[in-house]
């Protein structure tokens, strides 16, 4: 199942059930190449949402939006280029890129509930799990190499993640020690 811009509401729909309730059937069913246009689109509202929510939980304006928009999206080709990278130098993968691309954008729809305390940290761990099932699926790597590609993903995105935001933290105005990392009052 692809998603389908002229039924947005039932293909989104349709897709967050898939991928709630049946995602290694999705990522069975996915195409393996085709243009990019459809994901983008889907994984553009994902990240539109997730970084709404976010600015507004921050407390931000339109700027704090605007870097959350950028960075996820632009970390979501990062992680994508790195990801067909791992599956395909180091694995052996067989998809193209645009699979990858595939498995990125729609696993990305975890994020939209990231913002919330103790089921973001749910989400973002079962949105991780779908890249693990789509590595499989779309690349017909092994469960150890799927886990693999998965954990070093992770392991870069976060350091990337740590850098950019130690980088934008006048612009963001964040504390010198991070909102993340102080002990509750």
């Amino acid at each position: 199942m692809e998603f389908n811009p002229s039924q947005l509401v039932e293909s989104f729909a349709g897709i967050c059930k898939e991928l709630i309730l049946r995602p290694r059937s999705f990522f069975q069913n996915l195409p393996r190449e085709g243009n990019m246009r459809y994901p983008l689109f889907f994984l553009i509202i994902c990240v539109f949402l997730s970084s709404l929510f976010m600015a507004n939980i921050l407390e931000g304006d339109y700027r704090i939006f605007l870097i959350l928009f950028t960075a996820n999206m632009l970390s979501a080709f990062i992680v994508s280029t790195l990801l067909h990278g791992l599956a395909t130098k180091a694995f052996g993968g067989n998809a193209p890129f645009t699979a990858t691309f595939r498995i990125v954008a729609y696993s990305s729809l975890m994020d939209i509930a990231a913002w919330i305390p103790f089921a973001g940290t749910l989400a973002s761990f079962y949105g991780l799990y779908l890249m693990f099932l789509g590595m499989q699926e779309i690349h017909s790597l092994k469960p150890r190499q799927a886990g693999y590609a998965v954990i070093i993903i992770t392991v870069l995105a976060l350091g990337m993640g740590v850098m950019a935001a130690s980088a934008w933290k006048d612009v963001l105005h964040l504390p010198e020690s991070s909102l993340l990392f102080t002990e509750p009052k």
